[in-house]
């Protein structure tokens, strides 16, 4: 019998369809101001080495799941809502989890306004989004991470790539401010600052499991976000730099762990906790036909206790696009994290002998083929190494093959299918349990934009 899950999926997937056939050949005159844009990724059919047969999981590294998103966009004034259908959130939500928080599989993307009440130099941005300003994107031809730092996943299993909140240079959510003279853009962001009582009143209602008892929390300090980037426009490339920082109050964090059962963290004894992110990146176009950039990324979560030590993990990334022949073009991106453990750190490298690293490499080329045809292949790999000494080893690495079928429906809508295959190794022993195990699965991702 088919699932209430799957059949959500399938009737959005056939929503997508639906709309490619009825506003596919929609065109978009320069007076319209109200944008509309749906894009749906996915693997149809996938089967593992396990001899395991799936549908409807993730198409790539990097694929989001479905999007539907509308905008509106003025000289003085915009505002952007998108909802993200996530493949991964609709398995995730519909075991205990999902009883906890409804078994909703849609997720708000971004739902933020701006405006320019002043002339250009000054943009007010506020609501729920994602800004990347400075960072060049030069992944046209691959399924792409974001720049930052890439670390262990939280289960002990794979990796986590770059998150927009913490690891990676974005500037995300709250109430933004642009200044703008010249090839100078300066940035500040202040995102939503919570009192005791509203973090407590928080963390209560979200996890605490139906029928127990409310839990008490002592939040004894505020909670916020910060951050400020500045842009310069050097006219051969550019250059930006970023800081933001992240507070967290000890006592939700311990709570968090009560709630799920879990022993409070004996490292988290000082009131509060941060999150630092910093860095600098180049975006060179001086070279006719090539964009490179890149950059580096330092994430430091600290902790104000005096018996912890606070380390830096490093992330440094280099991408690069070149279109020097006609019809065709090369993307790649390259990312190495890193980071040494210390005698009393409270984050997750405890001791001196510890050390993390993590690579990601990935080369795309795109072939147009006609007006209204071309074709992608694409070669991906990961790998990450978390060695804890004598407590345990872990060893991932994923190595992804893809190819794909690209036509051009109509001037607002593209369709893609292709095969891929993923090579998975997993080694792992100690605290990460004893495994050498590995994976191969091939699966047939599809994908369908579309704006007007």
């Amino acid at each position: 019998m088919m699932t209430k899950n799957r059949c959500v999926a399938l009737c959005l997937m056939a929503l997508v369809f639906a709309s490619v056939a009825l506003f596919g050949q929609a065109d978009k005159s320069p007076a319209d101001k109200v944008s509309f844009e749906l894009e749906f990724n996915a693997s149809v059919l996938s089967v593992d080495s396990e001899e395991v047969v799936d549908s409807m999981t993730d198409a790539g590294f990097n694929e989001d799941g479905t999007k539907i998103g509308v905008s509106y966009e003025d000289e003085l004034w915009g505002a952007s809502a998108a909802l993200m259908f996530s493949n991964e959130n609709l398995r995730f939500l519909s075991g205990e989890i999902g009883e906890m928080f409804g078994g909703f599989p849609l997720t708000l993307d971004e739902l933020y306004g701006w405006a320019k009440p002043f002339g250009e130099h000054f943009k007010f941005t506020g609501g729920i989004f994602e800004n990347t300003d400075g960072l060049a994107d030069y992944t046209d031809d691959i399924d792409n991470f974001s720049m930052g730092v890439f670390l262990l996943g939280e289960d002990g299993e794979a990796f986590s790539e770059p998150e927009p909140i913490m690891t990676a240079p974005s500037l995300t959510d709250g109430f933004l401010t642009d200044v703008i003279f010249g090839p100078v853009t300066v940035q500040l962001l202040l995102a939503a600052n919570y009192g005791k009582e509203i973090a407590s009143d928080l963390v209560s209602r979200l996890l605490t499991q139906p029928g127990s008892t409310p839990l008490s929390i002592d939040a004894e300090e505020r909670f916020f976000r910060i951050g400020g980037r500045i842009i310069v426009d050097a006219g051969a490339g550019a250059f930006s730099a970023l800081f933001k920082t992240f507070q967290w109050p000890t006592a939700v964090e311990n709570a968090t762990a009560i709630a799920f059962g879990e022993s409070p963290n004996p490292y988290l004894t000082g009131s509060k906790q941060n999150y630092h992110t910093f860095g600098g990146y180049f975006d060179l176009t001086a070279v006719e036909n090539l964009g490179v950039s890149l950059g580096y990324t330092g994430f430091i979560p600290a902790h104000d206790g005096s018996d912890v030590d606070n380390i830096l993990y490093s992330g440094i990334d280099l991408r690069a696009t070149w279109i020097g022949i006609p019809g065709l073009s090369l993307s790649t991106h390259n990312n190495i994290s890193f980071a040494k453990g210390s005698e009393k750190d409270w984050f997750f490298l405890r001791g001196k002998d510890t050390s993390f690293l993590s690579l990601y490499n990935a080369v795309g080329a795109t072939k147009e083929l006609t007006e209204k045809f071309s074709v992608n292949a694409e070669i991906s790999n990961v790998f990450s190494k978390t060695d804890l000494g004598d407590t345990g080893e872990f060893e991932y690495d994923i190595l992804g093959i893809a190819a794909k079928f690209i036509a051009r429906v109509s001037e607002n809508a593209e369709f893609n299918a292709g095969l891929r295959v993923d090579f998975e190794n997993t080694a792992k022993k100690g605290a990460f349990g004893d495994a050498d195990d590995s994976l191969t699965t091939f699966s047939i991702p599809v994908g369908i934009k579309v704006n007007f």
